[in-house]
């Protein structure tokens, strides 16, 4: 298009003697506006919207991408180190930074192009050629982005726009007083789930709750063509009843404008999801092979692009399906031969005293929903076997959803397991209804207490993490399973989960004399406490866990395998190894590669402790 840069440079000039960046505003509008195509460069009013560059330029409504001006004069090869436009170049895809005279054109945070447009002396400017400027300029105002093709390629752009909406809420944050809607929301993050969350964890929560519920909600809608437009506004419309608190959140904050500062940034990844042709994307989802778990291949992709430290950091690994498959056959096979079930995990016996489901399934660091997944795969070949497949959709309704939960912490694999398993409940022929809701709850597995909280969206948490913990309660749960989370450094520090602990400091009455004892309070050897726990007040079950196998031979853990030997009858041990710190070797001397991509060993147990006889 046609760049009028002498009415550009003599505006500029003009306007040399006022001062700031901001008085060369409208020169640089006016430069890049062009009605007849629809382009519009919007100057943005930063005490509106956080985290923003200084112009949006769109056309026709839809996003082309961000300017960010700074002052004639500055040197932006100084302006590239600054952290400011780091994070710019890592949140937006394509975006230019100029100081009115020079432009630089970023796509993907790499400089793609840079020119000079005009040369100042004092304040007179005299243009150079601008063949260059004006071929850098139209590639910025014509990028259209990467072509979204497969799951990974949206994967990718959600990551850098679920930055650019981190960005947004950590500026926000800062901008905001302790009342403002923001810290409302951390607050009631931090009074139900994690009392120690600081601005910058709570931006990444909010900022991937944010982009997965959106996500679902786009998932949603195109199961349902012929609905409403897709747009932030209708996006609650379209998250499933079966995840209630994801729909209250979308509801209150991201339909409204109760977070005007950002809803710029939610725009923006909205629009992507509208433009995604998600018939292709989500062709596999409800499937998976052997090899891959399509839903969670989406999510590492994601994590990869957003924040490869991240899952590293939360000590959360996807267990590799050969693991996943064979502990849950293992615990199928067991309540078929020990405990007279002959449908194992697809077993719908009622208890004779209580009337309640006898198997009653739970996961307790359920993440993206891996183990459940299988176990939901096995109950259908369960009834395959016995040609009951048929039946699934009153099976579903009547003996699945009251008798399988999981518990999740973190809230973008508690977005992806409500969505893995929805889907993959729908792909075997079951259709949902009404306000049914699967029993994934958003909570902390080692806080026992119920919640309360004075803040609206505190008490949507507090809501749902009191449901979780009627469960932990008062649900006679017979199957404990899954890989919990490994941390030394655990941030799970409720009084209810260390008084439980307190039997693995002792052995045989007498305390522990260890000197050293800290590995005790690594978040797997909590939750193998919780299971225990869980377990034990049942009355009889199996409890299977993946997890560090630390506690098999280390002497700080005695305490810990006599109590697990006084609870169950049974205990199965199968040591992985892969210790790479310990150099394990295979037999034939190779090295014992980790089925995990860590360097701590692991093991897997299955314990079984059985009925006490009526006498």
């Amino acid at each position: 298009m046609p760049f009028l840069f002498d009415a550009y440079l003599k505006a500029i000039q003009k306007n040399l003697q006022q001062g700031s960046e901001r008085s060369h505003y409208p020169a640089l509008k006016d430069l890049l506006d062009n009605p007849a195509d629809g382009v519009d460069a919007v100057i943005e009013e930063k005490g509106n919207k956080a985290g923003i560059p200084d112009f949006t330029v769109k056309r026709r409504d839809l996003l082309v991408g961000y300017v960010e001006a700074k002052d004639i004069g500055l040197d932006l090869d100084q302006i590239e180190k600054t952290e400011q436009l780091q994070r710019y170049l890592e949140a937006f895809p394509n975006l230019v930074l100029t100081n009115y005279l020079e432009f630089r054109w970023y796509v993907d945070g790499k400089r793609r192009q840079k020119e000079v447009l005009g040369d100042r002396t004092d304040n007179k400017l005299q243009a150079r050629a601008t063949d260059k400027i004006t071929a850098l300029l139209d590639q910025f105002l014509n990028y259209t982005g990467e072509i979204i093709s497969s799951p990974e390629d949206l994967a990718r752009q959600m990551a850098r726009l679920t930055k650019a909406i981190r960005l947004a809420t950590v500026t926000a944050l800062g901008l905001e007083g302790m009342t403002g809607e923001l810290h409302q929301l951390k607050q009631g993050f931090s009074e139900v789930l994690l009392p120690d969350l600081n601005d910058a964890d709570f931006a990444d929560m909010y900022a991937q709750t944010i982009s997965y519920g959106l996500f679902a909600a786009r998932v949603g809608h195109a199961q349902n063509p012929g609905g409403e437009t897709f747009t932030r506004r209708t996006a609650g419309t379209y998250i499933p009843a079966t995840n209630p608190f994801l729909k209250r959140l979308f509801n209150t904050i991201v339909e409204t404008d109760a977070i005007s500062q950002i809803d710029w940034a939610i725009e923006d990844l909205v629009q992507l999801l509208s433009q995604v042709e998600m018939g292709s994307i989500l062709e596999n989802f409800g499937q998976r092979t052997r090899q891959s778990d399509p839903v969670v291949h989406f999510y590492e992709t994601f994590l990869a692009a957003y924040n490869a430290t991240l899952r590293k950091s939360r000590g959360v690994y996807y267990t590799p399906e050969p693991v996943v498959s064979f502990m849950v056959r293992s615990v199928d096979a067991i309540l078929k031969d020990r405990f007279d079930l002959p449908l194992g995990l697809a077993d719908n016996a009622k208890d004779p005293v209580t009337q309640k489901p006898r198997v009653q399934i739970l996961d307790p660091a359920t993440g993206t929903g891996t183990f459940l997944y299988e176990v939901v795969k096995q109950i259908y070949r369960n009834l395959e076997e016995i040609g009951m497949a048929n039946q699934w959709d009153s099976y579903v309704k009547d003996n699945l959803l009251n008798r399988l939960f999981g518990f999740e912490l973190l809230m973008a694999p508690y977005a992806i397991a409500h969505l893995k398993l929805g889907l993959q409940l729908q792909e075997l022929g079951y259709q949902f209804q009404g306000k049914q809701r699967l029993g994934i709850y958003l909570t902390n597995t080692l806080d026992e207490a119920m919640k309360k909280s004075e803040i609206l969206f505190g008490q949507f948490v507090a809501q749902e993490a009191n449901e979780a913990s009627e469960i932990k309660r008062d649900a006679p749960v017979m199957v404990v399973l899954g890989n919990p989370p490994y941390s030394g450094h655990s941030a799970n520090k409720s009084k209810w989960i260390g008084d439980l602990l307190r039997d693995y400091y002792q052995v045989d009455g007498m305390p522990l004399g260890e000197r050293n004892s800290k590995w005790l309070q690594d978040d797997y050897v909590k939750f193998i406490r919780f299971g225990q726990w869980r377990i034990d007040r049942t009355g009889s079950g199996i409890l299977a866990f993946i997890t560090n196998h630390g506690y098999l031979d280390n002497p700080t853990f005695r305490g810990m395998r006599q109590s697990l030997e006084k609870t169950f009858d049974e205990i199965y041990l199968m040591d992985l190894h892969g210790n790479s710190r310990k150099k394990e070797v295979a037999p034939d001397g190779s090295p014992d590669k980790n089925v995990f991509d860590i360097q701590q060993g692991v093991a897997v147990a299955i314990m079984v402790k059985y009925p006490k006889p009526i006498s």
